[in-house]
């Protein structure tokens, strides 16, 4: 276990050589921690207010709670990732960069930890050594003058911040960002390097990859935003690479997420293509093209064979789940009218909860939308990833936050949305800013006996929890809301991470 420091000692921390010695720290472990805060400002929505990153890396035992009781049974981490650079960026397009800050908050015997790290990417690394960003955005990418590289820097024009998710597989921890290659985390947050599944080289993989309910396997995918296809690994339960493949696209396709049913998997290739070409013109790097249209491709798990079926343009982020019945799949998913990226993204039709059927012998799709409420980053009971499940958990912006025109991503209210009925129960924060929720299982008792674990912060006070709700009973009061030491951004995305 790294060395604990709390708030007090941040400070003595941050004031230099004598006084790290008087806390028992060598140079080593003062190096690997940042302790200023981040004192750069922007104009950009996605990196203003509670968007904006933070720099200490805090280690901080027993939160206080402020309302109910920590379950004494808990016992694991939830972790949470999202974008935080530490240097202003020279570009930027929220939610494809940042550098990697995971947040943390470790349960056992009722009591809660928290700690928070970068990631140490090479990136990242790289920028340190010069003191300011030099790596450009993902969808504006930048030259970098080469006189500020070394040896074994990534190249660019934009990097890995592996800032997307951080999930745990095959016994390993692992930081992944968008459709490259991931870095392995110990549950103390060390960056420990790129991760290799087994083989001799880092593999690609994406931000969102799906478990299959039977075999355990982990199934992955990366598109290329320079080749017309799509690669998958399949990741035996121990962690290393059982099998590869590749499914062609009519062209270089951003694909950020997809689903898994027992017998297929299901690739939703929406009509938002990288174009080489209109970026040497000055335009941007990824071109939404309706024209396209949206291609679904059922996919044998071996990936042995692949039917491609046709459905109106639309974009999709992020799933919920899918699973096959009565010769059918079904699929629970945000649906985006068009693939916008940053603030602007409030003028089209909010994302909504949709559920689509896929007859498989017709090659015929229906869509209903579930409920017409504003929302994204919808969870289920991960326990049931692939199989029928009925409850997504996903939030929701309502007129009691008092932040006037929010930028997009802003949620203030969790739900939970049954998609056989459209029944919605929620429980609103009022003026308190939530992301995404986990779901952190309990028992067997039903597909919601569990808990949800968000977080929440409050513009006025500048404070953030974590609040756990109960994820049966989401309207009732919280069964704990934990202070956290300092203010949590805005993520991305979050999983439980079960100890022994």
């Amino acid at each position: 276990m790294a060395t604990t420091i709390t708030r007090r000692q941040f400070g003595v921390l941050a004031a230099g050589g004598a006084a790290v010695a008087s806390l028992g720290l060598d140079a080593s472990q003062s190096a690997a921690l940042e302790t200023a805060a981040i004192t750069w400002v922007s104009s950009d929505p996605h990196l203003s207010g509670n968007f904006a990153p933070v720099g200490p890396e805090l280690d901080v035992p027993d939160l206080p709670v402020t309302a109910g009781q920590i379950p004494s049974d808990l016992r694991g981490a939830y972790m949470r990732n999202g974008p935080n650079p530490l240097y202003k960026p020279i570009a930027f397009a929220y939610p494809m960069d940042g550098d990697g800050m995971i947040h943390a908050v470790y349960f056992d015997n009722g009591r809660a930890h928290y700690r928070n790290r970068f990631v140490q990417t090479a990136g990242l690394t790289a920028e340190r050594r010069v003191g300011h960003a030099i790596y450009g955005s993902f969808t504006h990418p930048v030259p970098i003058d080469p006189k500020l590289l070394q040896p074994g820097d990534p190249p660019g024009p934009f990097k890995n911040g592996a800032f997307i998710s951080i999930l745990q597989h095959g016994g390993k921890l692992l930081a992944l960002d968008e459709a490259t290659t991931a870095y392995e985390m110990t549950m103390d947050l060390d960056t420990l390097g790129e991760w290799k599944a087994g083989t001799d080289q880092p593999i690609r993989l994406g931000a969102h990859n799906r478990r299959h309910p039977q075999t355990g396997a982990l199934f992955t995918l990366a598109y290329s935003p320079l080749r017309p296809v799509v690669d998958f690994h399949q990741i035996d339960a121990t962690g290393n690479v059982a099998r590869s493949f590749s499914i062609a696209l009519a062209a270089p396709t951003m694909i950020h997420d997809f689903v898994l049913t027992e017998q297929h998997i299901v690739l939703f290739a929406c009509p938002a293509v990288f174009d080489a070409e209109a970026a040497r013109q000055g335009q941007p790097f990824l071109q939404w093209r309706p024209d396209l249209g949206t291609r679904i491709g059922l996919i044998a798990l071996d990936g042995s064979a692949t039917q491609w079926v046709d459905a109106d343009p639309f974009f999709v982020f992020h799933f919920a789940n899918a699973f096959e019945r009565s010769g059918q799949i079904v699929v629970d998913y945000v649906r985006h009218d068009a693939l916008v990226l940053g603030y602007s993204a409030q003028v089209h039709k909010p994302p909504t909860l949709h559920r689509m059927t896929i007859d498989i012998a017709a090659g015929k799709t229906s869509d209903v939308e579930v409920a017409a409420l504003v929302t994204e980053f919808p969870r289920v009971n991960d326990a049931l990833n692939a199989l029928p499940t009925r409850f997504v958990y996903l939030p929701t912006l309502t007129d009691t936050l008092l932040q006037a025109n929010p930028p997009s991503a802003t949620f203030n209210t969790m739900m939970r949305i049954d998609s056989e009925t459209g029944d919605v129960v929620r429980h609103d924060f009022g003026n308190k800013i939530a992301g995404e929720a986990t779901f952190i299982p309990r028992g067997t008792a039903g597909e919601d006996d569990g808990i949800l674990a968000v977080f929440a912060f409050d513009p006025v006070t500048e404070a953030s929890d974590l609040v756990l709700l109960d994820a049966a009973h989401v309207d009732s009061d919280p069964v704990a809301v934990i202070r956290l030491p300092q203010r949590v951004p805005q993520g991305l995305h979050g999983n439980w991470m079960q100890t022994a």
